[in-house]
């Protein structure tokens, strides 16, 4: 067993532990960041392999492997789940996300509050665990733009300093500056909807994007190759962490990758972390002691790390005194819909699947929900959902009823639809529940003889289902504003757990209701961080991806300038 020492471990070097390493080893701390998959290059990507990196999601954890399995409810026994969209890599998610990055919207953050002074406590499911978060979008506003300008994020600005821009998302917070990037060039179907959007009186914009429209900070802009979604970018014009923040990490001297590192237990003594356990492909089991441990992997290995990590004192999880690790778990429901064109041709499958355009008129509460029976809502977008992996992913396009999925009539349909067709979405905020849940598997393994995070979800609650329904409509109107020849909704899943996955570790202002507090600190072990989606105590309709990024710069400034200088509780 071999044994090091450091001032910091970081365990997972994504979205949010590459933000962090990068900004405690430009602070002069001694970093030491453990991956379980590799570290790739620009270099790697040039192919643009579709069986490779989208087919057989060679950037995303191996489901034989890795699996994380699931259940609808207590009563089932799990089964694995057959992909998993987060990342197994030096860069984590971000290196084959599709990028886009939303801020969230002020409403976000008091979702609780504000529903019931609008609508009443009743309006709220009696069985939702429905909370603020601890912290305010004024809190966070200045680490949005430090992840906006540091990483490269295009976009339109729809609020500045209180200033609604036509253009932009005029339902947005205030932000103190436009964007650094203008919007990427837009597409046929964002034009298409666009024009049918206003006429419905709507509001569409360009989504913003952490991908370059430009060239920015040395690295060139996108070539819109149309291989992003599930693809590292070979131009590096994608703003992932791979390109964007472990290379200044490297330039401090103060940082060192472990890749190939499995990390399987949090050591403690008492209310104190000590560092981390990890495995490495040749076996061999390796300890990091450390003055700081910092947990940033996706939310099944936070919950399932902590879990693992029980003590005498936590018998039911490291700082797991409130009982609430594991709890309240989200994801976003992708309801979609599909509209085809006898006239004229959207060629979906050119650009990114970021380069599209949404409305945010039905998301958060920006729209009166009196006399529905659902809270919060869903920002709808169009873009090429399906398209995204090349020619061999289009057979997963959903054909119109009346159409089988194999054969004959579906070889004609794709044939004339390829170029006709356009995918809507609507990523409906689901709320929080504290029987959606990740626990530890009593039958399932994985590569390494650890129980598998089993998680127990089902989205099809009267709330869930209301709101899907309502955004369905919106969108079948919009298709036939669009004047789509055909419109027709996709399969809705049987209660399994959509995209973003959030909670598990959620954050609050009570030890007793909540894991961390706003900075990821553990209420229980004040050297023990956890950072990432896992924190989460609400959604919102957006991707999390940039509120994480912000919470990771937010966390790192908190940790420079107040922990280091007086370890302990940061209130």
């Amino acid at each position: 067993m071999a044994t090091t020492r450091t001032d910091v471990v970081i365990v997972g070097a994504g979205g949010a532990g590459g933000i962090i390493a990068a900004e405690l080893a430009k602070a002069g701390m001694q970093v030491v960041a453990l991956e379980r998959g590799p570290r790739l290059n620009t270099s790697d990507f040039a192919g643009q392999d579709e069986l490779r990196f989208f087919q057989r999601q060679d950037t995303r954890p191996d489901v034989k492997r890795q699996p994380v399995t699931w259940r609808r409810n207590a009563s089932e026994r799990a089964t694995p789940l057959g992909s998993l969209a987060y990342g197994n890599q030096a860069g984590g998610g971000t290196v084959h996300y599709g990028a886009v990055s939303w801020r969230m919207h002020e409403d976000d953050f008091q979702a609780r509050t504000n529903t019931i002074e609008r609508y009443g406590a009743d309006a709220i499911p009696s069985d939702s665990s429905l909370a603020d978060w601890p912290l305010r979008y004024a809190d966070l506003e200045p680490f949005y733009d430090q992840a906006e300008y540091e990483l490269g994020v295009s976009g339109k600005a729809g609020n500045l300093r209180g200033t609604r821009i036509d253009g932009g998302n005029v339902f947005e917070a205030p932000r103190e500056r436009e964007y650094p990037l203008p919007p990427l060039l837009v597409e046929q179907p964002s034009l298409v909807f666009d024009e049918a959007a206003r006429d419905m009186g709507y509001h569409p914009f360009s989504t913003p994007r952490a991908i370059l429209s430009q060239p920015y900070n040395g690295r060139a802009g996108c070539s819109y190759c149309g291989f992003c979604q599930g693809f590292g970018c070979h131009m590096g014009a994608k703003s992932s962490i791979l390109v964007t923040k472990l290379p200044e990490a490297d330039a401090t001297g103060n940082f060192e990758l472990v890749t190939g590192a499995m990390v399987h237990r949090v050591n403690s003594d008492g209310d104190r972390a000590t560092g981390v356990s990890y495995w490495l492909p040749d076996g061999s089991d390796n300890t990091v002691e450390a003055d700081l441990v910092i947990l940033a992997p996706f939310i099944y290995d936070n919950t399932r790390l902590l879990l693992l990590s029980q003590t005498p004192q936590f018998p039911n999880g490291l700082a797991n005194s409130s009982g609430h690790l594991g709890k309240h778990v989200m994801t976003h429901l992708m309801a979609r819909l599909l509209v085809k064109f006898d006239d004229r041709r959207m060629n979906a499958y050119m650009g990114p699947s970021a380069q599209k355009h949404s409305i945010d008129d039905f998301n958060a509460d920006n729209f009166d929900h009196s006399g529905h029976d659902f809270i919060r809502g869903s920002q709808i977008s169009i873009g090429t959902h399906n398209l995204q992996g090349g020619p061999i992913s289009v057979s997963t396009i959903n054909p119109p009823p009346g159409v089988p999925r194999w054969g004959a009539e579906y070889r004609d349909f794709i044939a004339d639809a390829f170029t006709r067709y356009a995918s809507m979405v609507a990523q409906t905020e689901n709320l929080a529940y504290a029987d959606q849940a990740i626990d530890l598997d009593p039958n399932v393994k994985d590569a390494w003889g650890l129980p598998a995070p089993r998680m127990t979800y089902d989205w099809r609650r009267p709330n869930e289902r209301a709101r899907v329904e309502f955004m369905l409509q919106r969108m079948e109107e919009i298709g036939e504003a669009m004047g789509a020849s055909q419109v027709w909704r996709a399969p809705l899943s049987p209660g399994r757990p959509g995209a973003h996955h959030e909670g598990g570790t959620r954050m609050g202002s009570d030890p007793a209701e909540s894991v961390v507090n706003r900075y990821g600190q553990t209420w229980d072990i004040s050297n023990l961080f956890v950072v990432g989606s896992s924190t989460f105590p609400t959604m919102s309709g957006f991707n999390p991806t940039l509120t994480i990024q912000a919470l990771a710069y937010m966390t790192a400034d908190a940790i420079v300038n107040r922990y280091r200088g007086s370890p302990g509780p940061l209130v």
